[in-house]
């Protein structure tokens, strides 16, 4: 009777990673051995926690750094997390997607691995900022027949301290106060700073194609009629001016937003989920309170809302930049000059926030309108500041001009000396 053959053991991440330490010649090409180990990660994340992984992230975050320890420091805290929190929509995706029965099961996960790690073909990704040009020159033409990082403002993110991944920046204003176009220019500047990285946009105010035509006009400095003009005339430039938005923004900037149905309806949950897929550095959200489940006031929201967030931001060192809108009351007390906490949603929002920037328009006689900036909370600039922002009205770009401004009222001072006693005096 034959011998039956040993049954051989798989190795554990550890001993790989000991192997490894043993012929550092290996280790000298980090991204050969960064991907040499990713798998072995991958299957010891879900071997030993499954779909507790989620409940368990700490406790896996520990244990890779300990079984990794023989490596050095090939892999750093945020992308360890970045790993975990990729396989841990993995397992989401499946629990909510379609039975799997039949179906090759590891290529699936090897496929939705690869597409976070490397991205879609940004003409196949109908999220990509191209898909959505191309989506929007098309609707543009169905109109013929009918008639951190910063913002790229020195001067506010001097005041601000800038925005490092974790932190949250909120901007709050009344409609027509330019946060979008703020936005848009935090978008810019992280971009142009950093050479890797995504960005989320998830615009729930206006369609993702106002916001696709908005990155249009400030990107090839056009306003939008002129936009629209050219793509109705089949305009030859329109093919330059996509070109260099495409090869600006790549794949590193994509677009969500709600769907057409309710059940595709944009949501907190549901934007957490798609950053958990796609690990983005910075996410932008326009704006926050859009987000609510139907018949939900605005301060249930932001109580439920705020904590997600800044529990995201923290695990994964993603920065948010959140638009908020202001009620009735906040811009009648703006107008009598206060500043400050007035997010919708109550005080949670500037709570919870590193950072917040108040924008408000002051009417100029005889010319257009100052946009003002106040840091009404900085954690690491200097609060209480405010600043005139330049712009050019017709493309509603912000140029990177500034003015200091000072408040034309002032409080009374609340304490006073009551005599002439002073600090040290005594035996």
């Amino acid at each position: 009777m034959p011998e039956k053959a040993p049954m051989t053991r798989e190795r554990t991440l550890l001993e790989v990673c000991q192997d490894l330490q043993h012929h550092p010649e290996f280790l000298q090409d980090t991204v050969a051995a960064k991907l040499l180990l990713d798998s072995s990660i991958r299957d010891t994340l879900l071997k030993m926690w499954g779909c507790e992984l989620a409940e368990n992230f700490d406790n896996a975050l520990k244990q890779l750094k300990i079984d990794l320890r023989p490596c050095g420091g090939l892999f750093t805290n945020t992308e360890l997390c970045r790993i975990i929190g990729t396989e841990i929509a993995w397992i989401r995706e499946r629990e909510i997607s379609k039975p799997l029965i039949g179906r090759d099961l590891g290529k699936i996960r090897n496929d939705f691995v690869n597409e976070v790690r490397y991205g879609l073909d940004p003409l196949l990704d109908n999220d990509s900022l191209a898909k959505q040009m191309i989506e929007l020159e098309s609707y543009i033409r169905s109109w013929a027949d009918f008639p951190a990082f910063g913002f790229g403002i020195r001067a506010l993110d001097d005041a601000t301290g800038g925005i490092l991944p974790g932190e949250i920046c909120i901007l709050t204003g009344a409609p027509g106060t330019m946060k979008t176009s703020l936005a848009l220019c935090a978008v810019d500047d992280f971009v142009s700073r950093t050479e890797e990285g995504s960005v989320v946009y998830c615009s729930v105010d206006m369609a993702r194609r106002e916001i696709t035509h908005r990155m249009i006009e400030r990107e090839a400095r056009i306003p939008q009629a002129v936009v629209r003009s050219m793509v109705e005339k089949n305009d030859p430039e329109m093919d330059t001016i996509r070109k260099m938005i495409t090869e600006k923004y790549n794949a590193r900037l994509v677009i969500l937003g709600h769907g057409k149905t309710d059940s595709q309806r944009m949501t907190v949950s549901r934007l957490l989920h798609e950053c958990l897929k796609r690990q983005p550095q910075l996410v932008v959200i326009d704006y926050l309170t859009r987000l609510k489940e139907p018949g939900q006031s605005d301060l249930e929201f932001v109580e439920c809302a705020m904590p997600r967030i800044l529990d995201h931001a923290h695990q994964y060192e993603t920065s948010f930049l959140v638009l908020s809108q202001m009620s009735r009351s906040s811009r009648a007390e703006q107008a009598t000059g206060r500043i400050g906490g007035h997010g919708k949603g109550g005080g949670l929002v500037e709570e919870l926030a590193h950072t917040e920037i108040e924008l408000l328009q002051q009417p100029v006689e005889g010319d257009k309108p100052m946009v003002i900036a106040a840091v009404t909370k900085a954690r690491r600039g200097v609060s209480g500041q405010f600043f005139s922002l330049g712009y050019d009205g017709p493309i509603k770009r912000f140029s990177g001009s500034t003015q200091k401004m000072s408040r034309a009222t002032h409080k009374k001072a609340i304490f006073a000396p009551a005599d002439d006693s002073f600090y040290g005096r005594g035996s």
